[in-house]
């Protein structure tokens, strides 16, 4: 039995538009790489994902380096990296509208994000499609550490062993088996509803 279904949203329910991504990069004389390097700076990221820095402050701190390191204006890489766009996998929000019609299991997203995350899920029109939204800069800690996955077990009242958990992250997913949950990798949304089929949720 599964009480409670745990979707990712980054490479799940969201994807990111590369090629922006890449123009972005470009207008500040840098490749994706190299972009990538500043954005994803493990250090500056663990403290966007877990919340000891607003998204602001991540896109300001982001802007002071590229700035520093390309001759550009700090402000304009700011927003200009939260500014970058993404697309919204319809059919995976229509299976998460299915499970929730179903009455089987509550639907929650869980994401690793920044502060943004909730105005991001509203600005796309996501902002109720999930029965709970657990987004790792609220928790304090991030996947794919076991206490974040015992923390949305817990806030769902639901035990880990009834939790179906589905990231892309191999990692996350890993880290969901640790803490007890059922878990499995997204490789796209047939998959997902053969899943949940499998699992009795569809």
């Amino acid at each position: 039995m599964i009480d409670a279904l745990i979707l990712d949203l980054d490479g799940v329910v969201r994807h990111w538009d590369q090629d922006h991504f890449a123009a972005t990069a470009a207008s500040f004389g840098m490749t994706a790489s190299d972009f990538g390097a500043v954005v994803f700076d493990p250090q500056l990221l663990t403290a966007a994902m877990t919340g000891a820095l607003t998204a602001e402050a991540w896109d300001h701190e982001i802007g002071q380096r590229v700035g520093a390191r390309q001759g550009a204006d700090p402000a304009a890489v700011a927003a200009a990296f939260a500014a970058l766009t993404w697309s919204i996998d319809d059919e995976v929000v229509a299976l998460v509208r299915e499970v929730r019609a179903s009455g089987r299991a509550r639907v929650a997203l869980f994401s690793n994000a920044s502060t943004r995350l909730e105005a991001d899920l509203e600005s796309c029109g996501l902002g109720d499609a999930f029965d709970v939204i657990f987004n790792s800069a609220r928790l304090g800690v991030a996947k794919p550490h076991t206490d974040a996955f015992r923390s949305v077990a817990a806030a769902l009242a639901a035990a880990p062993e009834r939790c179906l958990f589905v990231d892309d992250t191999i990692p996350n997913v890993e880290g969901a088996r640790a803490a007890g949950m059922q878990a499995e990798p997204f490789t796209g949304a047939r998959e997902l509803r053969s899943l949940l089929e499998r699992t009795g949720l569809l």
